[in-house]
């Protein structure tokens, strides 16, 4: 009666997919001449797949850091990271950029569109890093704006938009190569509160349609959108509460 199930390597092979991110002990310290800093200390995570997971604390309290590192923008100190099964924290750096690239989209405070750039050029910027032919990139660009309601503004300049509007794009942009995981340092931090609650909601949208979300928020209100809250004090992760 057991003819047909898979061996147990594979069994467990097929648990581990539902993972994207898997954090073990892992500690940041930052070394100085005079002193040493540690901005996280022993974190043990774990994302999975559809999750939107926020991360909350006071300033200072290593919010950032371990986005960079989830982000491979930063490396670990100490632990072991594993990204979509794989174990990250001796690849060189090319292949972090190219794993990043791949897998990985951002949204920062700041936006960090490009001034002399079209809504569309920053959206295929990306794209264009990942050498993707020019039918494709142009699918792939309008199926991101399409997504954020932003086609109607491709050929403005990110100076003819509202910050809300703005956000958007640093959106699509991110949402463009179909990354697996949706990193958002403060997306709202730069917006008024009726833009920041379009943001969030946008937010919501995507994660309900399937997208992995990590966020990084400094307001408390924001982590009501998130399935999973942790928070963090003096680099540590003091409490988890699942939200929906």
């Amino acid at each position: 009666m057991y003819a047909n199930m898979p061996p147990a390597t594979d069994i467990a092979q097929a648990v581990q997919t539902d993972l994207v991110i898997r954090m073990e002990n892992v500690s940041k310290v930052f070394l100085s001449e005079r002193m040493e800093t540690r901005a996280l200390n022993g974190i043990y995570l774990d994302i999975r797949r559809g999750e939107f997971l926020s991360i909350s604390g006071p300033s200072g309290c290593g919010k950032s850091t371990l986005l960079s590192i989830i982000g491979l923008l930063d490396r670990a100190s100490d632990g072991s990271y594993e990204l979509e099964g794989r174990n990250v924290d001796k690849l060189g750096k090319k292949q972090r950029s190219e794993l990043r690239n791949k897998l990985i989209g951002f949204v920062f405070q700041n936006f960090n569109l490009i001034g002399d750039m079209s809504v569309y050029e920053n959206v295929e910027l990306p794209l264009l890093y990942r050498g993707i032919a020019a039918p494709l990139r142009r699918e792939m660009v309008r199926n991101a704006l399409e997504q954020v309601e932003m086609t109607h503004r491709e050929m403005h300049l990110p100076s003819q938009l509202s910050g809300g509007q703005q956000q958007r794009v640093a959106v699509a942009r991110a949402l463009a190569g179909k990354p697996h995981l949706l990193l958002a340092d403060e997306p709202t931090g730069n917006l008024d509160s009726k833009n920041g609650d379009a943001v969030m909601k946008l937010m919501h949208e995507l994660n309900e349609a399937g997208t992995t979300i990590c966020m990084v928020t400094h307001n408390e209100d924001y982590n009501a959108v998130a399935t999973r809250v942790i928070h963090l004090f003096d680099g540590r992760i003091v409490s988890e509460k699942r939200i929906r």
